[in-house]
């Protein structure tokens, strides 16, 4: 089998002939990868904030097709095509049964194998940027993909337009409020687009590249830079004699986004944080947030608990996922991964999303 493969802080490798996985539950499926993303989250890894042990294969999101099932597999066979959340579920524990699947008591996490020293349980496993993945609780994790919505569209529902939906659904929007957004990658693209379904009519979107303002606000947005977020806030906020804005959707990841989401919220207001954080302190003080009376909520994003809500909205054509704004490097050969992987977490050639086709043998990157 051919994979990406880590092998320390942001050294990622094209490698042939690795084993390739097998059945080791009757719960478990092989799927064949057609396409899988490189997320940000896997940045946190390639840059080492999140240690991986050497010879982690990365990779949560993908689509492919089903090639081995195990005995107990009923819902699903070999040829069929499925698209996944991030995460397995067993689709019985009390956070499965109370929507909230990305914390199933029995869950397995796609694209990590825990250092040396450090004991996951097991939760583990090997992800997706490879030819072949072997998929625990298949019947309750995997989705059929139907006919009518594109391995991209599929793909992004698998995490970034789903976390953004659900960073957007936390985020307690109100139509006539302020709605800030803070990131404009594929998470936050997809929470202006969920935004707007839940209502909201002033959305503020805050990045630093030009480029992906431009991307934020051609979905209608207003579009500013960091430095001019505090004073765009004030300027909407004071129509209604408020001092920021009621909504602020933190899809980065960053002490200094943490920091802005925090300045820019309203007394009062809502902080919704679907950046994975790896700072081992918050950036404004429980005295601050005692203060002012924040709301923050945070947390990974339960995406199986979501899809059979949005994915007839989607099929319906009342949810938008912005596919043409976000999927900026599509049908990317595995052997280009590590050239991508530079381009992606460099933001060169405007690279917002790549998107990996393991079923390609040649290079298609210049």
């Amino acid at each position: 089998m051919k994979a990406l493969v880590f092998h320390g802080q942001e050294v990622v490798r094209y490698e042939s002939g690795l084993d390739d996985p097998q059945i080791w539950d009757e719960g478990d499926v092989i799927v064949r990868v057609l396409r899988a993303g490189i997320c940000g989250s896997d940045l946190h890894q390639f840059h080492g904030r999140e240690p991986v042990a050497d010879g982690t294969i990365p990779g949560h999101e993908f689509v492919g097709e089903i090639v081995e099932v195990g005995s107990a597999v009923r819902s699903f066979s070999i040829g069929q095509r499925v698209f996944s959340p991030f995460t397995t579920c067993c689709g019985k524990c009390f956070f499965c049964q109370n929507g909230l699947s990305a914390r199933c008591n029995h869950h397995y996490c796609f694209g990590y194998q825990p250092p040396v020293g450090v004991d996951d349980g097991g939760k583990g496993i090997q992800g997706a940027q490879a030819e072949l993945l072997r998929v625990p609780q298949a019947e309750t994790t995997l989705v059929s993909l139907p006919s009518d919505l594109s391995i991209e569209t599929a793909l992004l529902l698998g995490d970034n337009f789903t976390t953004g939906f659900f960073c957007a659904d936390s985020a307690e929007i109100r139509r006539e409020g302020i709605t800030v957004v803070i990131g404009c990658g594929a998470v936050g693209l997809s929470a202006i687009c969920a935004a707007k379904y839940l209502g909201a009519e002033q959305i503020i979107a805050v990045d630093r590249v030009a480029s992906r303002r431009q991307r934020a606000a051609s979905l209608g947005a207003k579009s500013v830079s960091p430095e001019e977020a505090l004073e765009c806030v004030q300027k909407y906020a004071a129509r209604t004699g408020q001092n920021g804005a009621d909504s602020v959707l933190e899809a980065v990841g960053h002490p200094q986004a943490q920091r802005l989401a925090f300045e820019l919220v309203r007394p009062g207001g809502v902080i919704s944080a679907v950046g994975m954080h790896t700072s081992e302190h918050f950036s404004f003080s429980p005295l601050e947030a005692y203060d002012n009376n924040v709301q923050y909520k945070a947390g990974r994003c339960p995406v199986r608990s979501y899809l059979d809500r949005l994915v007839p909205e989607v099929l319906e054509g009342r949810l938008h996922v912005p596919v043409e704004k976000i999927v900026t490097h599509n049908g990317v050969a595995l052997r280009d991964g590590p050239q991508a992987y530079e381009q992606f977490s460099q933001r060169m050639d405007d690279c917002v999303k790549v998107l990996l086709d393991p079923t390609l043998g040649s290079s298609t990157l210049k």
